[in-house]
């Protein structure tokens, strides 16, 4: 294996030969790990991208385009599996994809002309366009003056109803704009009339789906017709949260002590003249007295059991405080039929959702079944965050009705045979396994069953207390690999939002957001590395190759010649950045990127995040031989930069105290004498310095 190298082409010479503006698309330029890359790869990337040859943007899209490649084979190689799941979503997927190359690039881009067509044209009219641009970036253009040219009778026509009337000439003026206008209104009217155009030409129709009778519908769904439930509660209500938590510090009561606090303390006098008795309150609903709406209270009290009292929560809608005694629950009650029928047949006829075999047609092609209910179901499964509501489902059914016609089109004029439509599909491939590889790596389970169900009984899910086991165990294995030194930088960077938690207090905490930060880091290794290790085969000689991430050491180097020699602040951020997520495993390249991130911050000017950076950095490796220097650093930002003295002051008392024979204590007396002045020192020194000048 050979190491990985990142791409940059001359991109003209490359995807265009000679004098023909197309060249041979199918010829072989690459192979990534054996597999191929052609120039329609590259002539598809430019003209679907609008990516201009020989720019820093197309070296971005090259570089994707190779490393992509390199993660798929990583992808296949790894999970032979997916080649199965690939054939089964190509064949859902090839009317998706035809459609797209016919509306996309056949009618808005070529208008119906074929490539060879707009090819002669541009190669006779060169002249006309930018010399600056390739053709695959004009196309589009190349086809607006094909088709001025070959209907231009229609543009005077045109030119003529859109005249300007306060010219006194009468004179019909073709301008820029009326050109643009002609072709844009042909653009406009192909999208308007084609979709139903096709529908019309292969015979496709939707069917009508029988939605079921009021009474069929209650009685399959009769827990959407419960009244809410609830509790019945007093509570004790306080501006002041201090003073009402020390109230029940640690106390144990009844309902009648509860209802004697109540009566002596609460700043409600509607309940309190009630010795705290608010009543049944019920979900989704404002508590009445002045309350408002409390939706932390209902999660609270569905945790404790009768005659349990309430930690202090606060009312959304007046910002006051309340503890509250749960009494009793409310359970929730059916609602007969005839209360509800009225609206049981307004959702039927416009929101309620459709629930159908998943074999029921839906879509038919010539009065045959053309698409099932299962079919929208596996456009659910593949758009996770798509809303399963009856709307949903009716644009769903369009839209794969128009890709069926369009598709259909397609292949009677034999877009599935050019040279777009095998890059596209090349493409789409490569999405499909990158998106189930990083799934896998995302969610991979490497801890052993019986620690996972250990640990979620003794704990629940670390992240997301609701979710059952068999969601959790992703998460779980997470708990268990997730590195000491990510989660303490996690703490110590935001301590403020943790406080007064220690970080031990605050670890459940604290996963939620450091499992995330894991995760990004593994599936960000596994493309660098799948990329580094890459076996690149060129066969084009004007390729130039740039040496790319292959080994940690390499990306540590790189990184801080972009710091130190570059001064690319930025690039040097974000090389950082990658390398402490990528190698967060590796404990001394998390302590090493931990520290260059935070000297990057300083010279970025960006003193807040990087005082987190130094606190995190030697709360998290306090043996260190740079702790010193960062925990000096970090006092010195608060001081010189941030203005919080009493912050520094602390950082330099706990300093002096740590490092008693640190080189730089003579500094940190000083520093910590001139806070106490008020800056009366410094301004002595500046004087002094500016008399000797």
């Amino acid at each position: 294996m050979k190491k990985a190298l990142l791409v940059f082409c001359s991109f003209c010479a490359l995807v265009f030969s000679g004098c023909n503006s197309i060249g041979d698309k199918d010829t072989l330029v690459a192979r990534v790990n054996g597999e191929p890359i052609f120039k329609e790869d590259y002539a598809f990337m430019m003209r679907v991208g609008n990516i201009v040859p020989n720019t820093e943007q197309m070296r971005k899209a090259s570089s994707s385009l190779f490393s992509r490649k390199a993660l798929y084979t990583v992808a296949l190689q790894k999970n032979p599996e997916l080649k199965e799941q690939l054939a089964a979503h190509n064949e859902a997927l090839e009317n998706y994809l035809l459609t797209f190359v016919y509306q996309r690039l056949y009618t808005m881009d070529r208008l119906m002309y074929t490539d060879d067509e707009l090819a002669f044209y541009y190669d006779k009219h060169r002249d006309q366009f930018a010399d600056s641009l390739s053709y695959m970036n004009l196309r589009d253009k190349v086809a607006d003056a094909k088709y001025i040219e070959s209907n231009y009778d229609s543009l005077k026509s045109y030119a003529f109803l859109h005249r300007s009337l306060d010219d006194s000439t009468g004179e019909v003026k073709i301008t820029y704009d009326i050109k643009e206008r002609f072709v844009s209104d042909h653009r406009q009217r192909i999208v308007r009339e084609t979709g139903p155009a096709l529908l019309k030409k292969y015979n496709i129709q939707e069917t009508e789906i029988q939605m079921p009778s009021a009474d069929a519908y209650y009685e399959n769904h009769k827990n959407l017709y419960m009244t809410p439930g609830g509790f019945v509660v007093y509570h004790v209500e306080s501006a002041d949260s201090a003073k009402l938590a020390k109230r029940f510090k640690g106390k144990k009561m009844d309902l009648k002590a509860f209802m004697k606090i109540a009566s002596k303390f609460s700043e409600n006098k509607d309940t309190k003249a009630a010795k705290g008795f608010v009543g049944k309150v019920v979900h989704g609903h404002p508590l009445p007295y002045g309350i408002g709406f409390v939706p932390n209270m209902f999660v609270a009290l569905d945790t404790l059991k009768d005659g349990a009292i309430s930690s202090v929560i606060k009312s959304e809608s007046t910002g006051r405080y309340h503890v509250f005694y749960r009494e009793s629950v409310v359970q929730p009650e059916q609602k007969p039929l005839d209360r509800v029928r009225k609206s049981i047949e307004h959702d039927l006829a416009t929101t309620a959702n459709y629930e159908l075999d998943s074999n029921y047609v839906l879509v038919t092609k010539n009065g045959e079944p053309a698409i099932r209910e299962k079919d929208v179901l596996a456009v659910y499964n593949d758009n996770g965050m798509m809303v399963r509501s009856r709307r949903t489902h009716d644009q769903v059914v369009k839209s794969l009705a128009l890709q069926l016609a369009f598709a259909a089109e397609a292949r009677e004029v034999g877009l599935d045979h050019t040279w777009e439509y095998r890059a596209l599909k090349r493409q789409s491939d490569v999405d499909y396994i990158i998106k189930m590889y990083r799934m896998k790596v995302l969610n991979h389970i490497v801890v052993p069953e019986d620690s996972l169900k250990a640990l979620y009984e003794r704990m629940g899910n670390p992240a997301h207390p609701t979710l059952t086991y068999e969601q959790s165990r992703s998460e779980l294995s997470d708990w268990f690999e997730i590195p000491e030194n990510l989660m303490k930088r996690t703490y110590y960077y935001a301590e403020e939002d943790y406080l007064p938690k220690t970080y031990e207090e605050a670890k459940n905490q604290v996963f939620e957001t450091a499992y995330l930060v894991f995760r990004s880091g593994r599936w960000d290794k596994e493309v660098v590395t799948s990329w580094g290790t890459a076996k690149v085969d060129l066969f084009a000689d004007n390729i130039t190759l740039l040496p790319q991430e292959w080994s940690v050491e390499f990306a540590m180097k790189s990184a801080d010649s972009l710091y130190t020699q570059a001064k690319s602040l930025e690039k040097a951020y974000l090389a950082w950045s990658g390398i402490r997520e990528r190698y967060v495993d590796i404990d001394s390249v998390a302590k090493k990127a931990t520290f260059e991130l935070a000297h990057v911050y300083s010279d970025r000017e960006e003193y807040d995040k990087a005082q987190r950076e130094y606190r995190a950095f030697y709360r998290t490796w306090p043996d260190s031989p740079d702790a010193e220097k960062a925990m000096f650093s970090r006092g010195f930002i608060l001081n010189e930069n941030l203005h919080k003295d009493a912050e520094a002051l602390k950082v330099f008392e706990e300093f002096k105290k740590l490092y008693p024979k640190s080189d730089l204590t003579e500094s940190v007396d000083w520093l910590v004498q001139n806070i106490k002045s008020n800056g009366k020192l410094a301004d002595d020194l500046m004087k002094k310095i500016e008399a000797e000048e």
